[in-house]
């Protein structure tokens, strides 16, 4: 996929953008971790680590990645990996797409609260809707990888159902493990039993 060229920034916004990225980045983060509550947006804040706090250290790495691709190169074979991971932990956590992928509007309100104006006095109207046009691609393509993730989880249910049903047909008879044979009904097990006593 690579660079998209439509989505280029000028160098002076680019270097703009760079300036406020920490700025963004923390309120970005503080409105993700709040749909957790309070005792867990403490646990998972409080020690950013890789092997103490993988969960809290996996996102902030996601969210990093991605926000200094959509505030300097967009190129897509960088951003995927971000996004893989952080909607893969999303799909686990939601089933709702709407509530899933909530964050990414949460950005665009946190950069139109702190940057919007200051963005189209100084560079123009068209510069901030290449922002917003990246942070759009990027919701868009997160929904595939929501859509893998969740299908993925669906069919471990399935098989795991199906599995348990399996052994419970098993143990009644109904069902045979083709490697196993067909099972002998009990009353000619006894009878083969005797023969042997």
């Amino acid at each position: 996929m690579g660079k998209k060229k439509s989505f280029e920034f000028s160098e002076d916004m680019r270097e703009y953008l760079e300036e406020h990225e920490g700025k963004i980045l923390k309120k970005w983060k503080s409105l993700f971790w709040d749909s957790f509550g309070e005792e867990a947006k403490r646990f998972f804040t409080k020690e950013v680590d890789r092997f103490q706090n993988p969960f809290g250290y996996r996102i902030d790495e996601c969210f990093e990645g991605l926000l200094r691709c959509l505030f300097g190169d967009f190129d897509w074979d960088v951003i995927n990996p971000y996004l893989d991971r952080l909607i893969q932990v999303r799909a686990i956590q939601e089933t709702e797409p709407s509530k899933a992928l909530f964050l990414f509007f949460q950005l665009k309100r946190v950069i139109r609260e702190e940057l919007g104006e200051k963005i189209i006095k100084k560079f123009g109207v068209e510069e901030f809707l290449k922002l917003e046009d990246r942070i759009n691609a990027i919701f868009v393509k997160s929904f595939d990888f929501f859509m893998k993730y969740r299908e993925r989880l669906y069919q471990l249910k399935f098989d795991e159902w199906k599995k348990n049903n399996f052994m419970l047909l098993k143990k009644a008879g109904v069902a045979f493990d083709p490697v196993e044979g067909v099972p002998i009904p009990p009353e000619l097990q006894k009878k083969e039993d005797k023969k042997y006593q």
